[in-house]
Formats: structure tokens, C-alpha cells, sequence
């Protein structure tokens, strides 16, 4: 008899889990359910959209609905949303979302793949047409139609993210007066220590992006029901004609609360290397899960791409397997993150100096600045911020911010921290040297030299 596998959520690790089960199982029924009418397409890219680089969203899309069907040699449902869990009977209640109508759906193997939501404070849930979030496909085509149906004077990101930072740089690049309204020490701060933070704040308000240091505290939306202006807790009116509101996600993990699946602290289902749940028959894989991470074995929720694509074929090959063959492991995820914003790249791989400090970690770094190639050659500046672990050298994180290309030096060091990897190692490096490619000296080989001299100056005290 054949199995009957539902993989839930269309986005990025469903489909990636729907194609890895037809590989492993070419019998199979599978079925993928979305919420939404848009499967299979490239969230990361939807900013290209806001800035006018990229005008038809379908272009992002990889699959339609029926292409993907075809392709794949499944059955996928758009505009379908799974309400509830049996556990006991292997059956799912789906809710058509165009018309109300519930059917129940029978599965031998269950893959959540829900993602992760976006984070709206009460005091800025509004119904004025001006105020948006981006986390679909849907949002973002929302958000162009506005920008084209009438001009956008003053624009205000609540939130700086990697998502809202990107947006602050779409809608400058349309032409658009933007302001960013967050706390300084907040800005990337997930990502970046204080030295770099403070880089990226003067990137911005170099082109000319206002950076407000404060909090929203709700909207004020004028009688015909626009968007008026932002308030903030310093009891100032940021007077705009649009809104998006970039405060962070949370995991999209409501179906598993009834059935007693365990979730973690941000709430995301708890997986382990085979990214199974704790409920038998049912395993989860993307933005809605949390698992471990390579430097210091904690629980956390990493909202990666890669992350979303790797973990969904995991969770697709375990689910389709019929106990033959070894079952797909993965491996503790390196939090590693960029972005482009104009001629500056900016980002982070593992823990920050701050972050691992709250863990109770001994930590040390070193900061440095340097050059992209040779001083004979057109170079631009590049700035690193290291972070190893105190009493054996091992690298926790590194930050990294410079022109065009330098957020390819962080894969060197996940690759370094993902096998446990110290200062030493980054010193041994065999870095590329050709003027007008590189320095002799790579900025990472610095960066590595000065640490190496503070862990060596610790360790005599």
C-alpha cells in the first residue's frame, strides 16, 4: 500500500521536503497544503522588488502550483490550511480558505514546515492601508502595487533587522526619504557587537538614511484613514506616508500546541538530527524549529535560508524512508547572516561577543581594519571584529563589514567554527595574495595575528 505523506507549508524547506520524499519513495502519495496561493519561491530576493530592481514578482517564483504538481508528481493544495492535528487517527482537519469548507485528510508521514511569522506589537496593529510587514510573496506584491498607485514622500522602518535594513535600502534606492526608528544598540543585534553596529549607523546616516534612536509606540492615522505619523516613546511624531514594520519573527508553530509537541524558548518546534519532533510520525524542518548550534551546543532558532532548504531534505528522505538505508542526519547549524547595503557588505557568522557573554562565556576579541587588496591596487577598507573563546582560542563568531565581496570572507571562519576551529587555525590560513585581488596580509590573517596577541597577554595573568 502506498504511503500517504503531507508535508504543510509551501514556501522554502516544504518543497524542498516534498522533493527529497519523491526521491526516497517514487510510490508515494504526497500532498503539499499552503496556506497561501504562492509556493516554491525566493523570499530573500522580495526587497529587489520594493526598489524597483526586479519589477514582475513571478520571476521569483521557482514553481507554480500546478508546475511544481507536475513536476514533481504530487498534489499540491494553494489556499488550503491545516486547522488541527489527530494524532490518534492520522488525520488532519484542512479548512479551504476560499470557501470555508473542511475536509479531513488522512497521513502516514507529517511534515511541518510552517515557518516563521511576523512579529506586529499591539500598538501598531492598524487598519490604515499604509502600515506593512514583509514576509510573503503576497506582502510584498502589496507593498509595490502602493508604491506605484501614488508617490511615497517620507518612509518609516520600525525594526532593524536584516529584513528591515534591507528595506531601508530598496526604498532609498526608489527614490524615497527613508527613516529607521531603533535603538542604537539594537541594530543588528543579533549579529553585530557594539564596534560594528556603531559602522553600520554611520553607513547609513552617510546616505543620508535618518536613524532615529527610539522605540514606536503606536500610529497616528488621519480621518480619511492614512497613515499619518509614527510616535515613539520619546513622544516624537514622525510625520509619514508609509510604514513597515520589521520587528522580528516568531515561529509559526500554533498547530503543534494541542498535540503536545515540545517546542523550545522562542517556541519553535524542537527537532532532533533527523529532525523528527517529539511525536512519533511527525517531523518539522525551516523557520519553525529550533535545534542545535555548533559552538557552545545550545537550542536556537536559526532562520536561514540554507538552513530552511538543508533541514527540509532531511525531514523529506527521514519521513519517506521505509527503514531501509541509513537515515539523513544534520549537522549543528553556524548562524551566519549578510547583506548588501549599497557599496557596503555587512554581516555575521557564529555568537557575539555580547551574546556569548550572556551565556556565561569567557570570551576575548580584537577589531581591526584593513585593506581589500594591495595599497598599489583600487582597494576599499575592511573591517573585522573577531570573538574566540578565552581559555582555548576556539572562534565563537566574527563580524565582518566592507565593499564589494567581503561577506565571502565569512564562510572561512563557519567553516572554521563548524569543526571547532581556533585563532591558530585562522592564523595558519593559506589565504590567496594577488594585489589587485587580496593583500598580503588578508584582513581575516590580521584579524586572527592581533587576537592571538590578547590571548596570549590573558593567559599570563
Amino acid at each position: 500500500m502506498k504511503q500517504i505523506i503531507v508535508v504543510v507549508g509551501g514556501v522554502a524547506s516544504g518543497p524542498a521536503a516534498v522533493a527529497e520524499a519523491r526521491r526516497t519513495d517514487p510510490d508515494a502519495r504526497i500532498v503539499l497544503i499552503e496556506k497561501g496561493d504562492d509556493i516554491s519561491y525566493g523570499a530573500c530576493e522580495m526587497p529587489m522588488l520594493l526598489s524597483g530592481s526586479l519589477e514582475n514578482p513571478e520571476r521569483l517564483r521557482r514553481f507554480t502550483p500546478a508546475g511544481f504538481a507536475d513536476h514533481f508528481d504530487v498534489e499540491v493544495l494553494v489556499r488550503h490550511e491545516v486547522v488541527r492535528i489527530h494524532t490518534e487517527t492520522r488525520k488532519l482537519d484542512v479548512v479551504n480558505v476560499s470557501n470555508s469548507t473542511v475536509l479531513k485528510m488522512r497521513y502516514d508521514k507529517l511534515i511541518l514546515a510552517t515557518g516563521a511569522s511576523a512579529i506586529i506589537p499591539e500598538s501598531l496593529r492598524s487598519a490604515t492601508p499604509d502600515v506593512f510587514s514583509l514576509r510573503s510573496l503576497e506582502d510584498a506584491r502589496t507593498i509595490q502595487d502602493a508604491l506605484a498607485k501614488r508617490t511615497i514622500h517620507h518612509a518609516v522602518v520600525i525594526g532593524g533587522g536584516y529584513v528591515g535594513l534591507d528595506v531601508v535600502w530598496a526604498l532609498k534606492e526608489r527614490g524615497i526619504r527613508v527613516s529607521i526608528l531603533v535603538p542604537k544598540d539594537s541594530i543588528l543585534k543579533e549579529g553585530l557587537d557594539e564596534p560594528m553596529q556603531e559602522r553600520l549607523l554611520a553607513h547609513l546616516r552617510h546616505h543620508q538614511v535618518a536613524v532615529r534612536d527610539d522605540r514606536a509606540s503606536g500610529l497616528e492615522v488621519a480621518p480619511d484613514g492614512r497613515l499619518a505619523a509614527v510616535l515613539t516613546e520619546a513622544g516624537e511624531k514622525i510625520g509619514c506616508d508609509l510604514a513597515l514594520i520589521a520587528t522580528g519573527t516568531q515561529p509559526q508553530t500554533q498547530l503543534g500546541l494541542h498535540v503536545r509537541i515540545k517546542m523550545g524558548a522562542s517556541q519553535g518546534y524542537l527537532v532532533d538530527d533527523g529532525m523528527q519532533t517529539s511525536e512519533k510520525g511527525i517531523w518539522a524542518c525551516g523557520d519553525c524549529v529550533e535545534r542545535e548550534e555548533a559552538v557552545f551546543g545550545e537550542i536556537i532558532h536559526a532562520p536561514l535560508s540554507l538552513n530552511a532548504f538543508r533541514s527540509g531534505r532531511v525531514a523529506g528522505r527521514n519521513a519517506a524512508r521505509k527503514g531501509t538505508g541509513r537515515p539523513a542526519r544534520i549537522a549543528a547549524v553556524v548562524k551566519a547572516a549578510a547583506l548588501a547595503l549599497g557599496p557596503l557588505e555587512i554581516g555575521h557568522t557564529g555568537w557575539t561577543e555580547g551574546a556569548a557573554y550572556k551565556l556565561g562565556k569567557q570570551v576575548v576579541s580584537a577589531t581591526i581594519q584593513h585593506r581589500s587588496a594591495s595599497s598599489l591596487s583600487p582597494h576599499s577598507d575592511v573591517h573585522v571584529h573577531l570573538v574566540a573563546e578565552t581559555a582555548t582560542g576556539r572562534l565563537v563568531g566574527c563580524q565582518i563589514a566592507g565593499g564589494l565581496g567581503t561577506s565571502q570572507r565569512l564562510n572561512v571562519v563557519t567553516a572554521l567554527i563548524r569543526s571547532g576551529g581556533t585563532v591558530d587555525d585562522l592564523n595558519n590560513v593559506d589565504f590567496v595574495y594577488a594585489p589587485r585581488l587580496a593583500p598580503a596580509h588578508d584582513p581575516l590573517f590580521v584579524a586572527a595575528r592581533t587576537l592571538q596577541k590578547t590571548l596570549n597577554a590573558s593567559r599570563k595573568h
